[in-house]
Formats: C-alpha cells, sequence, structure tokens
C-alpha cells in the first residue's frame, strides 16, 4: 500500500493571518478541492491498479479511468480525485459504492466520472517524490502530452491567486480549495505543506444518546446524525443528556444529504446559544 499525502485542515480566518510576506506568496499556489474520493493510479508492466486512501483497489469502480490510463506508456505512480461531472460527492456514492459487477455496467453510464490529477510520484521508472512540488508539477504536464484529450481524465490547475479561487470557489459552491508549499516533496503523511481550506455551514441538533471512546463521547440525534466530542467538551454534553435525556447543540457541516438529510463531516461547536 503507498499512503497518500494528507492535508492540515484550516480556517480562513487562520489561513490568511500573518501570509502577507513575500517568501510565501512565492512558494504557494493552491487548486479547487474536488468532493470525491481520492484515488492513487500505479502503473506497472502494463497493470493499472487504483488505489484508495484506505488501500483498497478500486479498478472495477471506476473502469473507464483504467483503461484510459493503460494507454500511456511506461510505469507510472500519479494521485488525484475521482469526480462526478457535477463534482457532487452524493452523486459519486452511486459508483464508489456499487460493488456489484452486474450493476456495476449500468451505474458506468448513469454516472460518468472523471480523474482530476494534482500530482506525480513516479514517471518512466524513476521516483521523484523528493522533488519540489514545482518541479513535479512540469513532470506532470510532460506526462499528460498523452493524455491531455482523453475525457475520463484531467490536469487540475495550480493557481497563485489564492484569494481570487477561494471567492470563485464560494462564489460556485465547491468543497473549498487546498494551498500547497511547491517547495514541498511529496510526504506520505499528514503534512502542512498542503492545507485544506474547506466552506463550513452551521446549525443545530439535538442530540439524544452517546457512548463513550477513547477520545470523549460520539453522539446521535434522532435523524442518524453522529457527532464525535472530545476533549473537556464532551463532559457538558454528557452530563445533560444523563439529566435531561438530551442535549442541543451546535455543529458545523460541509453539506446536507438530498436523499438522506444528514450531515456530511459535522464537528462540534459548542452548546446551543
Amino acid at each position: 500500500m503507498i499512503k497518500p499525502m494528507l492535508c492540515e485542515k484550516t480556517t480562513k480566518e487562520e489561513f490568511f493571518l500573518n501570509k502577507d510576506v513575500p517568501s510565501w506568496k512565492d512558494r504557494h499556489q493552491a487548486n479547487i478541492k474536488y468532493d470525491g474520493e481520492r484515488i492513487l493510479a500505479i502503473k506497472r508492466d502494463g497493470e493499472v491498479f487504483l488505489q484508495n486512501r484506505r488501500g483498497r483497489i478500486k479498478n472495477s469502480f471506476y473502469a473507464e479511468v483504467v483503461e484510459t490510463l493503460k494507454l500511456i506508456d511506461g510505469n507510472f505512480i500519479i494521485d488525484g480525485e475521482v469526480i462526478s461531472l457535477d463534482d457532487n460527492f452524493n452523486t459519486l456514492q452511486r459508483r464508489a459504492l456499487t460493488s456489484k459487477p452486474s450493476k456495476q455496467e449500468q451505474v458506468r453510464k448513469e454516472v460518468p466520472v472523471k480523474y482530476m490529477v494534482f500530482d506525480i510520484l513516479e514517471y518512466e521508472n524513476v521516483n521523484i517524490e523528493d522533488k519540489k512540488l514545482s518541479e513535479r508539477v512540469e513532470v506532470l504536464k510532460e506526462f499528460f502530452n498523452f493524455v491531455f484529450k482523453r475525457e475520463s481524465i484531467e490536469m487540475v490547475i495550480y493557481e497563485t491567486d489564492i484569494k481570487s479561487l477561494l471567492e470563485l470557489a464560494e462564489a460556485n459552491n465547491k468543497e473549498g480549495i487546498v494551498v500547497k508549499d511547491m517547495d514541498k516533496p511529496y510526504e506520505r503523511r499528514r503534512s502542512r505543506g498542503w492545507e485544506k481550506l474547506k466552506f463550513f455551514k452551521q446549525t443545530d441538533l439535538k442530540l439524544i444518546g452517546y457512548w463513550i471512546n477513547n477520545a470523549g463521547i460520539r453522539c446521535d440525534d434522532d435523524k442518524g446524525n453522529v457527532v464525535q466530542i472530545s476533549g473537556h467538551q464532551h463532559h457538558e454534553v454528557k452530563n445533560k443528556i444523563d439529566s435531561e435525556g438530551y442535549c442541543e447543540i451546535t455543529i458545523q457541516y460541509l453539506e446536507q444529504s438530498e436523499t438522506t438529510k444528514r450531515y456530511r463531516f459535522p464537528s462540534y461547536v459548542g452548546l446551543r446559544q
């Protein structure tokens, strides 16, 4: 299993604090944060393997991506995100969760996907993980000379005007942006070299139950939403549920599912004011 480089999370306020120094601006570029499934594509001696973050091989789920990558000569490792054409996570789930071969062909027709590639770790049998991202992007451009017109794969564009990209992403209801230090190597771990800035909304939940874990408590409401509350903050929530049978809290979330109405990536903000 190849471990992918992961982003640290940040907020808009934290992100732009003390970021006006010229050296920072010169080093950093950003790309749109796509709302799909993270995939590393590995080609070895004519065989292609699509590996997700957990190490699971997803070839049968995204067969058109495999077919395209098989047409490219040589061995390589590239990193990116498979998305639905409307860049909607709920839409993509129909592809990502359909494991029966008899149904995969049909859902492939109904939900076409695209592999958005933003990094390259190996090209023509040469490992380039230790090179700067700026250098890897130049190699990626060379790689895409062979796949430019393929519908199922596209190179992610890096932008130097980060604030303008952030405004564009927000205006187009995108998940957020990822800002990357162009001087950094590819690190197979979570790193401040890549910072993920998402746009979160807030709402209130009425929690009615919990179970204890090592980090604190995981709580749920009557609609199936589950929220982890960690550290000392969990005590006040636990006490309210124990004494009153429920606790009203505020969460932040990325989006609400159109089908289940549950919140995606809910995180605890505090007791409802």
